[in-house]
């Protein structure tokens, strides 16, 4: 339990870092030229598609003050989450929140509220947090498939296949066939086994399924992924390609497709498939590479901007980007001790193989074997086979040994 000291002195530093942070942000636009459109059709900042549908989905002012039943609240909230999964809008997840009034902080909660708030603490990277909502939840509902699933899934973040595993076992009884079964094989992928893995995904996915179209969107990025960490590049393009051809916007798949394209040295393909729908910031991440290693005129322009958000989510305080933020130090701005420094933050937080592989290319960049300490200790903990994993594991090791 937290001491009534502690948590006063917290507080007090946090106003201290927020009150800074505002100065930061105030200074900085108080000396920002204003920019003033050539004319009335000049475009000024093109709004993601997940705009409209937030704006569509807010309720008048009058229906916001009438007391709503929790299966309305949670229905809406329901809606904002799907939307902020697609498209990587972290707005979608704070009216979620919203959505929920009064049961966000109610004690005791319905068990749908309770993993409704395990969502939203897991955008926000607060997995503790998350997992005590899904624990409560489990409490009243031992066979509730989403709380399962989410449990898992956070385990999986966190490093820890065997409690991925043991969560998905308990799903598979109870969910749809195509969730269960991309639940086992991510498990299945970390834990060392990616072909048994591919093959029971494949399976599933030609099997009869009940799944909503951002299941199959998983269920099908979950396989490319998979193949791609076993070299296949053809293969995880045709599942790549299946699950864009369900959901075009969706920004997980979008991106992961063009760190293949990008894996493959092919920039040039990379920056035209994701064109310029570049407000999520795991996009415009991946435009920004490709287009420096393509020599795009517009290389330095997307860099700068992939900057300036970064630097405003640091005077926020968000520090759910590292990992994105350690790749744009390394592979844009080639500051490889900058981007060492971020991927061992991240690295504290999050145990998945796109954060390996940054922590890992980074301390090779900057010729820090020891560095590389902690993805080698979670690589030999789950048995994961990734061969690019493993070289990079071993590559500094090696050379120091000859």
């Amino acid at each position: 339990m937290r001491s009534t000291s502690r948590s006063a002195t917290r507080k007090r530093h946090g106003i201290a870092a927020a009150c800074a942070a505002a100065i930061a942000v105030a200074s900085a636009l108080a000396s920002a030229a204003p920019h003033v459109p050539a004319s009335d059709a000049a475009i000024v900042e093109r709004l993601p598609a997940s705009f409209l549908a937030l704006r569509s989905l807010q309720p008048a002012t009058a229906a916001r003050a009438e007391p709503v039943s929790v299966d309305a609240a949670l229905a809406q909230a329901r809606h904002y989450i799907e939307l902020g999964q697609t498209y990587s809008d972290p707005r979608a997840y704070g009216y979620a929140q919203a959505a929920l009034g009064k049961w966000w902080s109610a004690d005791p909660a319905p068990g749908e509220v309770l993993v409704m708030r395990a969502r939203i603490l897991q955008f926000r990277h607060d997995f503790a947090g998350a997992l005590a909502q899904l624990e409560a939840a489990l409490r009243h509902d031992q066979f509730d498939p989403d709380a399962w699933l989410l449990f898992a899934s956070i385990a999986q973040v966190q490093g820890n296949p065997l409690a991925a595993r043991g969560a998905c076992l308990k799903l598979i009884p109870i969910a749809d066939p195509l969730v269960g079964a991309t639940c086992a094989a991510s498990t299945a992928a970390l834990s060392g086994n990616p072909t048994g893995a591919q093959a029971l995904l494949a399976r599933a996915l030609e099997g009869k399924t009940a799944a909503t179209p951002s299941e199959r969107t998983w269920a099908w990025t979950t396989l490319a992924e998979i193949r791609a960490h076993a070299g296949d590049d053809a293969g995880a393009e045709t599942a790549f390609r299946a699950a864009l051809a369900i959901s075009p916007d969706d920004v997980y798949a979008r991106a992961a497709y063009a760190d293949l394209l990008l894996d493959a040295q092919r920039p040039g393909e990379a920056r035209a498939f994701l064109g310029a729908a570049l407000q999520a910031d795991a996009v415009l991440l991946r435009a920004a590479i490709a287009a420096q290693r393509s020599g795009d005129a517009d290389a330095a322009q997307l860099a700068g901007e992939l900057a300036q958000r970064f630097d405003e989510a640091r005077a926020r305080g968000d520090d759910t980007h590292l990992r994105e933020q350690a790749r744009f130090a390394l592979e844009v701005e080639h500051d490889a001790r900058r981007a060492l420094g971020l991927a061992r933050r991240n690295f504290e937080v999050q145990h998945e193989p796109a954060d390996a592989r940054v922590l890992l290319e980074a301390a090779n960049a900057a010729g820090d074997d020891a560095a590389k300490r902690p993805a080698r200790e979670w690589l030999a903990r789950t048995g994961m086979r990734e061969p690019r994993l493993q070289r990079l594991a071993q590559s500094l090791h090696a050379a120091a040994n000859q």
